[in-house]
């Protein structure tokens, strides 16, 4: 039971790539790490076990001696977290947030620390950016002061309009309590927490009163209070708007003021009536005066001639209906009853046609009392707003939307994919959830530049968005990978014909800044069609699925399986131990003999690698290489083949070559060249001995940029063979691209050639083209003597297969020799 959990703990360990996990002894020095530990940092295990881990600190961090502080925290307190920067092994700086956690036997003793750690350098540069977004977009609101409050209500921001509102300068406020702009007396009645509170339990809060300025005058404030939380809910401080209203309450005073000295002084009527037109003709907002009684309006200001198109002219007398449009109407109406029905001030939010446009209106209603009861009025204010409303909408769609291509990002898209699954489970529909990712979009990036690469993902989002039905999210997860929720389905297979229209949707090529462009599209979909399962789960058998399309050649879709879920598991545990393979040195290379026909001697070797499992014995290549081209511990296995190969060769005879098989994957690393001039270098092996094998998917994959490196290889004066010839549909192609010196025939024509006449045909038709060509031919995989004779006679000079001799290790090479 103990020997199977620890199964599963390595399992779950090695199997989270986004997060570096170690394991530390007492004294802080690492025991064990993950894969993602290793992927985060560029370090090979063999050299960071045994090393105090503030190896990946920076020599001032090491200085100040963070690591044991971090480590005493996590000791006192069980735990630390912190955020700041690591160093890869070359040099290069990642943010991490990191956690340490001490460890304790069940008598209490600390056996050491697990500390994790996850890159959040790509999350830093865009929050850095959202954050400058955010902070160019609030200060340009100059009429408004915001405030971004900590969970205790001190200030840590602030912009422009409250600056110019409190005369506070930002040292003087930064860091102080939000309480600061209330009155002595408030602050000493509670005022400012309790109003904090009310933002904290109910979200919200909002009043109009009195605020003070730092000399001490007052201003009357409309003042909100909204509480800001993460995605889990956690309460991350207060975004406090101001707006100084003291203008526009001193207008409505003066308003009531005047009417009352016009209705007690009669003979002053018309003294009253031009000192009301010049205040309200100076209020920023507009202005409606409407008598309860008779309904009639009273008084129109400039800005309601300017902003809703009345008349003040021929106002007088009249009423609303007749003058506003039906829409317009019927808002200014509801508000202006309202106020009667209560006799309490009412507020109201809404877009309508107005004279300049379609703008949002925010409006407010209360009733003026007069010294009689015939003498009262609905008093209706109304401010454009559009702006400020159009500033809040950018900065909650910034929150929940990928900045390039403005769709969905991953916050909102879960909440989507939430609320989906909820309603397709009431409703007994499916819900699906396909992940994409873009197949050749890299070799894009890489030839024409990111500018390139940002309008080309545009023009895909447009693409998949044409095929997509309004009630489907497509979300953008960042580089060239999309996912999609396609909810209320009726059965799975509606998601296939999604997702085979997705795919031919970017087949056409696309036409980019000057450039012809083709990508192609691989997809996975997860189906809800059972119990339901956690968003997490549904999207990690997308994944899993995406990882199957690609592997099957890209460019289409597949579903999700159990069986795709038990060749994870099985993938993580070769990847397992094939990472304490290498530092346990259980690889090694056999050599297989390469044989002229005429002379029949042995002209080289082929390296093949195998794995000597301490329980599983020995592993063939096609077991485990496949695995690490996937982890990218290819580029370990490869440079260990190269060094290898070229020091046993350089003790055979001057004759003799050794072949070594280079992955697709290692001419993704740019030190490629450099790992086999190093290896010649070290050996001292004659360049011209080492010859390397490629397969045709190396052309394929990134053609130019792989045949500059196969012609820098060739430039050391190495020998370049082309692997599996004639399997691929352009294999005629490639002889034109570059200039090899050997290629080898697939033993799948061998097998066949004598009960199948194509195969012959094609035997006899590389040899003759070879020949033209004065390329060198290796006939692969010669079982029998008929084998061999047939392929002499269609002219095939160099052999290789169990004919002439099985793989070996060196040492019975050197027996035999």
């Amino acid at each position: 039971m103990r020997e199977t959990s620890d199964v599963t703990y390595r399992l779950l360990v090695q199997s989270i790539v986004n997060y570096a996990i170690y394991m530390l002894d007492s004294d802080g020095r690492v025991v064990n790490w993950n894969a993602g530990a290793q992927r985060a940092t560029g370090y090979q295990a063999s050299e960071v076990i045994g090393q105090h881990f503030s190896l990946f600190y920076s020599e001032q961090d090491r200085a100040a001696k963070l690591a044991d502080d971090q480590l005493r925290v996590a000791l006192n307190k069980g735990h630390a977290e912190d955020e700041g920067w690591l160093y890869r092994k070359d040099g290069s700086a990642y943010w991490a947030h990191a956690s340490i956690d001490a460890v304790h036997d069940d008598g209490g003793k600390l056996i050491g620390f697990v500390k994790i750690t996850r890159d959040y350098t790509e999350q830093q540069r865009l929050q850095r950016e959202q954050d400058l977004r955010f902070r160019l977009l609030v200060e340009g609101v100059t009429d408004y002061a915001i405030y971004m409050l900590d969970p205790q209500g001190n200030v840590v921001n602030w912009n422009a309009g409250a600056r110019r509102a409190k005369g506070y300068l930002s040292d003087e406020i930064i860091g102080k309590n939000f309480s600061v702009f209330y009155s002595k007396p408030d602050q000493l009645a509670g005022v400012p927490e309790k109003n904090l509170n009310i933002a904290r339990t109910e979200g919200r809060f909002e009043d109009n009163n009195w605020r003070y300025r730092k000399d001490g005058s007052a201003f009357w404030a409309h003042v909100v209070i909204d509480a800001v939380h993460d995605d889990e809910g956690r309460l991350l401080g207060f975004v406090k708007i101001t707006r100084d209203c003291t203008e526009m309450r001193e207008a409505q005073q003066q308003i009531l003021q005047a009417k009352a000295l016009a209705e007690q002084n009669s003979e002053k009527a018309a003294a009253m009536s031009k000192f009301l037109d010049s205040i309200i003709s100076n209020i920023p907002s507009a202005v409606i005066v409407e008598d309860v009684v008779s309904g009639e309006i009273l008084l129109v200001n400039g800005q309601a001639e300017r902003l809703l198109g009345l008349s003040a002219w021929l106002a007088d007398g009249r009423k609303l209906r007749d003058l506003m449009a039906d829409e317009m109407f019927a808002f200014f109406s509801e508000l202006s009853s309202a106020v009667q029905r209560s006799g309490e001030t009412h507020a109201n939010e809404q877009l309508m046609a107005t004279a300049t446009g379609d703008r949002i209106l925010s409006c407010s209603a209360s009733i003026i009392v007069g010294n009689e009861a015939h003498t009262n009025y609905v008093l209706m204010i109304a401010d454009d707003v559009t702006e400020q409303r159009a500033a809040d909408a950018r900065i909650r769609h910034m929150a929940h939307h990928d900045n390039l291509t403005s769709l969905p990002n991953r916050i909102l898209f879960n909440q989507r994919l939430k609320e989906a699954l909820h309603r397709d489970r009431e409703a007994g529909k499916l819900t699906a959830v396909l992940g994409l990712d873009l197949d050749n979009f890299k070799n894009v990036n890489d030839a024409l530049g990111h500018q390139v690469g940002d309008d080309l993902l545009r023009a895909v989002a447009g693409r998949f968005r044409s095929v997509l039905r309004p009630q489907d999210t497509l979300a953008r997860n960042g580089g060239d990978e999309f996912s999609i929720v396609l909810p209320d389905l009726n059965h799975g297979s509606d998601a296939d014909d999604i997702a085979s229209r997705l795919i031919d949707a970017v087949r056409p090529s696309f036409s980019v800044d000057g450039h012809n462009l083709t990508v192609g599209v691989s997809i996975g979909i997860a189906v809800n069609s059972g119990e339901p399962l956690p968003v997490e789960t549904l999207l990690r058998h997308a994944d899993m699925a995406l990882y199957e399309a690609k592997r099957n050649g890209r460019d289409r879709y597949e579903h999700f399986s159990l069986q795709m879920d038990e060749a994870a598991r099985k993938r993580c545990l070769v990847e397992m131990d094939l990472r304490e393979a290498i530092t346990q040195h259980q690889l090694r290379l056999y050599y297989q003999p390469i044989t002229d026909g005429h002379q029949g001697d042995i002209v080289g070797y082929e390296a093949l690698m195998r794995w000597h499992h301490p329980l599983k014995g020995i592993i063939m290549p096609l077991d485990f290489i496949p695995v690490a081209e996937e982890t990218g511990l290819i580029h370990s296995l490869g440079a260990y083949a190269l060094h290898e190969a070229c020091k046993e060769a350089a003790g055979w005879p001057h004759d003799q070559s050794v072949a070594v098989n280079l992955s697709p994957v290692q001419f993704k690393n740019n030190g490629l060249v450099s790992i086999v001039a190093a290896a010649l270098k070290e050996s001292q092996l004659a360049p011209h001995r080492l010859e390397v094998e490629i397969t045709e998917s190396v052309l394929l994959d990134n053609n130019m940029t792989n045949i500059r490196t196969l012609q820098q290889l060739k430039n050391l004066g190495v020998r370049i063979a082309l692997d599996d010839f004639g399997t691929g549909y352009s294999s005629l192609s490639y002889l034109r691209s570059f200039p090899f010196d050997k290629i080898k025939i697939d033993k799948s024509f061998i097998n066949d050639m004598q009960t199948s006449r194509e195969s012959l045909a094609i035997i006899r038709a590389i040899t003759g083209m070879s020949r033209s060509l004065d390329i060198e031919i290796t006939a692969e995989g010669v079982e029998n003597a008929e084998q061999f004779q047939r392929l002499q006679e269609e002219g095939c000079t160099l052999f290789q297969g169990y004919y002439f001799g099985r793989p070996e290790p060196s040492e019975l090479l050197l027996k035999k020799k």
